[in-house]
């Protein structure tokens, strides 16, 4: 097989990866209404149980490059996915919560290798297209999870069968990693041109910063939102996991939307249009203006879309090739502590102030991350310039 053929394939691998990475992502939050009735625990806990599964998230962003290096690629994967479905199936057996906070921590420990090695793999072997691709189908799965949730409930079956199906789904991508596991390099930049190595030390404390806060609101708006429309603002149901679905739904379209047309706009003016697509959404989604705060939420998810993968995707451009596998394994970790601190720091103030308190809460985030993003684009350009000043006369 070409090496474009095999690149090729290993990359729907990768899609398939992240669509059910997103899934993943996408249930707990519909799924924790039932799923706290049957652990008599209260609504304030889907923030502990998110913060203990992504301690597993952030271990494997530390760890990531460092294991890539010393196992390849494929044998790195095929461990993470066990794991993960083993931890799937507990979900779905457990009646302990101590044995359930065990199996969010399996499940995040398998969610942060796939984000890592495959975010490290396509920014340093794929174009930014590519990349765009690769979390459109994070927001397939994503979209995926709560329609998921919301149907299985809506036939009067339990929670613990949408979990189920996800098992069944993470099993079978472990039998495609093995197929395919040779045809991954070493390492992530094995087939990566050879870089710098950029030293930008401030800058990357920026963007580990603004990976915490962009997973952190991307993360709390998805998981709480549908507490809120259910239990505070009266929406139906399965209305409400639909209105959750198309926050998702908003994030996979934008994705594909850029897959087609990145190329065609500055990396710099694709987050700056993010920026004010997110506080314009959920300052909506806060107001609720005449009772439609729910459309707030698919622009949220559609202003979300080029976040992420535009980050990534410039990070070796940044700080080098070389450097780009480790430190997008840092940024995975940041942005998994920031999947565990902002939704457990919601469910602090909601538990103490109500749930209305999640609009402003986002808001403040939106505006957090605007202002950073400010920051790290001024720091960029001002870098960029330096280098051109030093570069040689032709």
């Amino acid at each position: 097989m070409s090496r474009n053929a095999s690149s090729r394939r290993l990359a729907i691998v990768a899609f398939a990866l992240f669509v059910v990475l997103g899934a993943n992502a996408g249930v707990t939050g519909v799924a924790w209404p039932s799923m706290r009735s049957d652990f008599s625990r209260p609504l304030a806990d889907l923030g502990s149980l998110l913060a203990i599964g992504t301690g597993g998230y952030f271990v494997a962003g530390l760890l990531a490059g460092w294991l890539t290096r010393r196992m390849g690629i494929g044998r790195v994967l095929i461990a993470a996915l066990i794991i993960g479905t083993v931890s799937l199936v507990g979900y779905g057996l457990v009646s302990d919560w101590s044995l359930l906070l065990l199996c969010a921590i399996g499940a995040g420990f398998t969610g942060g290798i796939v984000d890592s090695v495959m975010n490290a793999y396509t920014a340093l072997n794929h174009n930014t297209r590519t990349m765009n691709l690769l979390h459109a189908f994070f927001g397939v799965g994503a979209t995926g999870g709560p329609i998921l949730v919301a149907s299985t409930l809506a036939q009067g079956l339990s929670w613990k069968v949408a979990y189920f199906a996800l098992a069944g789904a993470e099993s079978l991508l472990v039998v495609t990693v093995v197929r395919v596991h040779r045809r991954w390099p070493s390492s992530a930049g094995a087939l990566a041109a050879g870089g710098s190595q950029g030293r930008l030390g401030p800058m990357v404390l920026g963007l580990l910063g603004m990976f915490l806060l962009y997973v952190g609101i991307e993360i709390t708006a998805g998981q709480w939102s549908y507490s809120l429309l259910t239990v505070g603002r009266g929406v139906g149901a399965f209305a409400a996991g639909i209105w959750v679905a198309l926050y998702w739904g908003g994030l996979t379209g934008g994705r594909l939307l850029l897959g087609v047309i990145a190329d065609r706009f500055a990396p710099r003016v694709i987050l700056q249009l993010s920026m004010i697509g997110s506080v314009l959404g959920s300052v909506v989604f806060w107001l609720n203006p005449a009772g439609l705060g729910v459309l707030g939420l698919p622009l949220l998810g559609f202003s979300f879309a080029g976040v992420f993968p535009t980050m990534v995707a410039l990070t070796p451009a940044w700080v080098g090739n070389e450097r780009a596998e480790t430190v997008i394994g840092f940024q995975i970790a940041a942005a998994s502590a920031g999947t565990a601190l902002m939704p457990w720091l919601a469910s602090r103030i909601i538990d103490a102030a109500g749930l209305e308190t999640l609009g402003p809460y986002l808001v403040a985030l939106a505006l957090a991350m605007a202002a950073l993003n400010w920051v790290i684009d001024r720091s960029a350009s001002g870098q960029n310039r330096l280098a051109h000043s030093r570069s040689p006369i032709s």
